[in-house]
């Protein structure tokens, strides 16, 4: 199991850095978010998570984490993989053409 010290304050560049790099570490090799997509930064003071998780517990899973071990606000930009998924399809459901079908006009003849 990963042990690392936590951080009570972001306020060097450094510090922001090595905190953000631990969060991932933690989220990454946490039990039940391998399929989770997550990048931590930090914006105004506070940790901004970013990326894919499959469903919510695992979203809310790697918010706790990042909250226990940064102590300061998070931000959560995590999306729910099922979520994107959704929003990729047509609204008339799957279609069974893999292109568009395109009529063209032959041109018209000039004299």
């Amino acid at each position: 199991m990963l042990f690392l010290a936590k951080l009570s304050s972001l306020t060097t560049s450094s510090n922001s850095c090595a905190t953000c790099a631990a969060i991932r570490c933690l989220i990454a090799y946490a039990d039940g978010l391998a399929d989770c997509r997550i990048d931590a930064a930090v914006a105004e003071g506070a940790i901004l998570l970013t990326g894919t998780a499959p469903n919510d517990q695992a979203r809310q899973r790697a918010i706790e984490i990042a909250g226990e071990y940064a102590g300061t606000r998070i931000i959560s930009n995590i999306v729910i993989q099922a979520d994107i998924e959704l929003s990729t399809q047509p609204e008339n459901g799957p279609s069974s053409s893999t292109a568009p079908t395109v009529a063209l006009k032959p041109p018209k003849e000039t004299s």
